[in-house]
């Protein structure tokens, strides 16, 4: 079961949580003012600290691009 990718009851996008969590996450960096290189190679500095695989920075930070293209249909 760990292996499985759960649905959210009701997700009108019926995308994975996994996928939600991770775009949340790039949402919330975004939010914090991690949006020039400067800032985000900090943030890639913290979170090989914290002792976040790098693939899973990579992925990260591909989301917070995508996101950062969406940004229009969530931040306000």
């Amino acid at each position: 079961m760990p292996d499985q990718i759960l649905f959210k009851p009701g997700n009108p996008d019926d995308k994975p949580v996994k996928q939600q969590l991770l775009e949340a996450e790039a949402r919330s960096w975004i939010r914090r003012g991690y949006r020039t290189t400067e800032r985000l190679e900090a943030l890639k500095a913290l979170l090989r600290e914290k002792k976040r695989p790098e693939s899973n920075i990579s992925t990260l930070v591909e989301e917070m691009r995508r996101q950062w293209l969406r940004r229009g249909e969530w931040l306000s």
